[in-house]
């Protein structure tokens, strides 16, 4: 916990004002590491826990299924962050459409481009097969990153992963037209970047 204590304040050192910080981690960890970015990024600046519900789940059998991750999303400021909601909406199901009421309970225009999208995402992990897979133990999916670059920066804005892995954040990122930074201590990593 210390060095990721370490690299969360040089995080939010840089981070611009209107900045956000993903975090992701699995459920062994992820009460620690609430508690510390509770206190390192402050309560206030929390926006979401996501859940990543991965539909390809192995079977439990003394124990429930472990079948998701979790992501913690924080702004630098609480008031102030990125938020580009139509550019993340997911299809209404079938025969199904959002209204946008006015004051006074008036029925305003249609919203049909779909809705905001809640905070489950259900996207299978990367099995050993999968395409996109780059021999990386941790490699998360590509679907994943893009949504939530799209949904927290814009086109032109930088992006940094201080874990990156095998790339998948830093790929996300070149592939929606943003600037990146990779940083990794893994020789094998920054062989695949």
């Amino acid at each position: 916990m210390l060095n990721m204590a370490v690299r969360l304040r040089a995080m939010r050192r840089v981070l611009k004002d209107t900045g956000s910080i993903y975090l992701h981690c699995d459920p062994t960890a992820s009460h620690y590491l609430k508690l510390l970015m509770d206190a390192i990024l402050g309560k206030a600046n929390f926006v979401n826990e996501l859940i990543w519900y991965y539909t390809n789940a192995s079977r439990g059998k003394r124990k429930f299924a472990k079948a998701h991750d979790i992501v913690f999303w924080y702004s630098k400021s609480q008031n102030n962050f990125v938020f580009n909601r139509d550019d993340v909406l997911v299809p209404f199901q079938s025969g199904m459409t959002e209204w946008r009421y006015t004051k006074g309970g008036q029925a305003g225009k249609e919203m049909p481009k779909g809705k905001t999208p809640d905070d489950v995402y259900i996207l299978p992990s990367l099995n050993a097969m999968a395409k996109e897979r780059l021999g990386y133990p941790t490699q998360k999916p590509l679907a994943l990153m893009e949504r939530i670059i799209r949904a927290s920066s814009n086109e032109g804005d930088t992006v940094l992963d201080p874990f990156c892995g095998c790339g998948t954040t830093v790929h996300a990122a070149e592939v929606l037209g943003r600037k990146w930074l990779g940083i990794d201590i893994s020789k094998f990593s920054t062989g695949l970047i």
